[in-house]
């Protein structure tokens, strides 16, 4: 089941209000995982623009596939307020906004504290392309739909639409 279709800010600034009913303040990291990660990407700088649109400061990272060395190159330093990248140090209210693939693997699932999952299908009709063997693999045993804080269905980056997985 999907909500009414919303614009791409108005979705935006309602994905940081769920994420602020658990992180109100502090160092939060957030995760936008795909299997295009231009589409994550392209998420993730609009999600940006709605956290800046709030007032918080914001930083914005991708990722490469499974973010391997995310947590001590980056997510540790963030939170503890240490430079993590060039001349990039949070202030204690700070939101960090990472995007690749498959970061909500188990091994990294943990690090972050709220996570946008974008799903992409082919227009009605159209055939479903072949994925590669790893992107069936992280679906069939990851299953980041059900990990995700939050479900986007983002065919058409124009008009997102949130989905309501059912997991009764």
């Amino acid at each position: 089941m999907a909500s009414s279709e919303n614009t791409v800010p108005d979705l935006q600034r309602n994905l940081v209000a769920l994420m602020r009913q658990n992180n109100r303040a502090g160092r939060v990291v957030v995760a936008v995982d795909a299997l295009d990660l231009d589409a994550a990407a392209q998420f993730a700088n609009d999600f940006e623009r709605a956290i800046v649109d709030e007032g918080t400061a914001v930083f914005r990272v991708s990722v490469a596939d499974g973010a391997p060395d995310v947590r001590e190159r980056l997510i540790a330093p963030f939170r503890a307020g240490e430079a993590f990248g060039p001349d990039a140090i949070a202030p204690a209210d700070a939101v960090l906004v990472v995007s690749g693939r498959f970061l909500l693997r188990p091994e990294v699932r943990g690090i972050w504290n709220f996570t946008i999952w974008l799903e992409s299908n082919p227009p009605i009709g159209a055939p479903r392309p072949e994925l590669p063997d790893a992107e069936k693999h992280y679906l069939r045993t990851v299953r980041p739909k059900a990990a995700a804080s939050v479900i986007v269905e983002n065919s058409d980056p124009a008009h997102p639409v949130q989905v309501f997985g059912d997991f009764c």
